[in-house]
């Protein structure tokens, strides 16, 4: 990330070794040269000023060693991370960086290879990749997938984008193997009697097997992209690869624990093997999404900003994130799951802490940030399911819960508080009833916030497993580029997880309409996607149930106002709906491309670009 006061790139490269292989005679150390990237031909619609996209010329740049330092060490092995501080400069940069200087002293079967990632130029905003969902769920064959769209990300960024940084918006693994795969919580989720399922206490040797999970189920996928579940296997390359090649700012979500984690009864939330789970999963989503260690105080690393107390079930404050995503573009990751609960989403002190740093951090800039991407973990301008909530909380249900904890209908019912199955994932969605209220305050301090700074919110939000775009606008018509009201959120998942039947995402299109909020504020859904990726007429215009991930990038502003669309490969204008907003390409306009899995059958992983701008603000 940048800290534009100082023109300095800070950021950070972990590595975790095998204790019992390694040779820590001479502790670990990193190569890194930085090579400036000068190209004046480069396209302006990649959002690359100085880059080497198309073939530009290099001038060679001083190799430096950093030092590592060992932040933490458990169950036999080890993380040392390599503190960066990297001067920026006029043009793009190339960072190469190699581990021991190749070598395989650290127990490696092949010698360390040189890795490379690009810094964006202290006048540039970064280049933006979002995803979200970025695993299979225990109930998919991961073997029916023969695409894997992390190839696609890869190709685009060595040979179009040069993405400075990754999102991740949550579930970047999934982990709800736990519950199989550990001998201690399968016979905890298997207690039938209820009391004892919310007092037994969690006994030392189980909370040494739940850590292990999460330790090497994070190798596993963070270090291989290997994945094995009850239906199959799946290996992954392109994952690790980004890992090492694209650097990332994340968030996490109930898959990053365990699947539902907060949506569920108070009382089997705070028991003790369930709050166990959640502080485990914390600890190593510290150390392998944030590389920090858990003891680390917090006021080292200033992109933090943290809540004032802990959350009900882990014991642990929120972690919510601030970033400079270079000149222009400012990015918060609101901690959505820390605090969560059946009746909450973030307490009302993490909002006033949101809203304390972005104010101070735009005032700061003077004037210099134009743009606000907010990121949640599940979509806050989504298809409307209360009605379906409601049924499924009705006392009318009682007798088929009742016979559901007798063994009869299988599946019906979740195997931690006997809830029905879906209802949690219902919960977590912002206009669940429990979520409504918060959900409006925070939308309504959004606006607040855009009109009184002329700061741009868009929102970035995964989960769903389809991808969308939901909408805040005036109601009185205003051009968008004039409505503070105006903001989009950017709905992209999944990049590895299997989509929704076509049916269900049309079902949900039905649920869709324009609804108020409050009495000048509407909201509905962008008509993005009026052909398919085979350019088929598609009904359902709104929701495409297919995998996918996001690019962000900011443009020059030399291209004419258009709709949101499916981008031509022909260079003419997007395919569209007529009826659409237009949305103008100003200097500083965002485009916001979704880009949309051909055929999962393809190991090419070819893709089919949507697009949607999103302009600054001018007030």
């Amino acid at each position: 990330m940048n800290d534009t006061q100082q023109d300095i790139w800070r950021g950070s490269i972990m590595i975790v070794t095998n204790d019992a292989t390694s040779d820590y005679s001479t502790p670990p150390f990193l190569n890194v040269t930085i090579e400036p990237l000068v190209d004046p031909s480069a396209s302006a619609n990649t959002g690359v000023e100085g880059s080497a996209l198309n073939g530009g010329s290099a001038s060679h740049g001083n190799t430096t060693t950093v030092e590592s330092n060992k932040i933490y060490g458990e169950y036999g092995v080890s993380f040392w991370r390599f503190d960066l501080n990297l001067n920026l400069i006029d043009s793009e940069q190339r960072v190469t960086y190699s581990i021991n200087a190749g070598s395989d002293s650290l127990g490696s079967s092949s010698p360390s290879p040189t890795e490379t990632f690009y810094i964006p130029s202290r006048n540039q905003d970064m280049n933006i990749m979002f995803y979200s969902c970025n695993g299979f769920s225990l109930g998919v064959a991961p073997e029916k997938f023969k695409g894997q769209l992390w190839n696609d990300v890869l190709e685009q960024h060595e040979n179009k984008y040069h993405f400075h940084v990754m999102l991740g918006g949550g579930d970047q693994l999934y982990c709800d193997k736990v519950k199989i795969a550990t001998e201690s919580v399968k016979k905890w989720s298997e207690e039938k009697n209820p009391f004892k399922k919310r007092t037994a206490p969690m006994q030392p040797e189980e909370k040494a097997e739940i850590d292990q999970f999460y330790l090497w189920h994070y190798i596993s996928w963070f270090g291989l992209g290997y994945f094995y579940g009850p239906h199959g296997r799946t290996l992954q390359p392109g994952w690790p690869k980004a890992l090492a090649k694209i650097p990332m700012i994340n968030i996490f979500d109930d898959h990053d624990i365990i699947d539902g984690f907060g949506s569920y009864t108070d009382g089997i939330m705070k028991s003790p093997h369930f709050s166990g789970i959640g502080r485990a999963a914390f600890k190593y989503y510290l150390l392998f999404q944030h590389c920090v260690a858990p003891e680390e105080p917090t006021s080292k690393e200033p992109s933090w900003v943290m809540s004032p107390r802990p959350g009900p079930y882990m014991g642990e404050h929120a972690r919510s994130v601030y970033a400079r995503l270079g000149q222009s573009i400012a990015f918060y990751g609101l901690d959505c799951r820390t605090e969560r609960s059946h009746h909450q989403v973030c307490e009302d002190a993490t909002y006033d802490a949101m809203f304390s740093r972005i104010n101070h951090e735009v005032k700061q800039s003077n004037g210099q940030i134009k743009h606000l991407v907010i990121m949640l973990g599940v979509p806050i301008a989504y298809p409307r399911m209360v009605w379906l909530e409601r049924i499924l909380t009705s006392d009318l249900l009682m007798p088929l819960k009742m016979l559901t904890r007798k063994g009869y209908f299988s599946g019906l019912s979740n195997e931690f508080d006997d809830g029905i199955e879906i209802l949690d994932d219902l919960d977590d969605h912002w206009c669940a009833r429990h979520h409504k209220k918060e959900r409006n305050e925070f939308v309504s301090r959004m606006q607040a916030f855009s009109k009184s700074t002329g700061v741009r919110i868009t929102i970035l939000g995964g989960d769903v497993h389809l991808a969308g775009v939901g909408r805040f606008y005036s109601r009185k018509p205003v051009p968008p580029e004039k409505d503070y009201r105006h903001m989009l959120n950017i709905i992209s998942s999944a990049i590895v997880n299997t989509p929704p039947p076509d049916k269900l995402a049309d079902f949900l299109n039905k649920r869709n309409k324009i609804h108020h909020f409050g009495s000048d504020t509407d909201e509905d859904m962008v008509k993005i996607f009026p052909v398919d990726v085979d350019n088929s007429h598609r009904n359902n215009d709104r929701l495409l149930p297919r995998r996918n991930w996001c690019s962000i990038i900011a443009t020059h502003g030399q291209g004419q106002a258009r709709r949101a669309g499916q981008i031509n490969s022909t260079g003419e204008p997007p395919v569209s709906n007529s009826r659409e907003t237009l949305y103008p390409d100003l200097p500083g306009t965002l485009s916001v491309i979704l880009h949309m899995e051909k055929n999962d059958q393809d190991p090419a992983s070819v893709t089919i670009p949507y697009e949607v701008l999103v302009p600054p603000l001018e007030l």
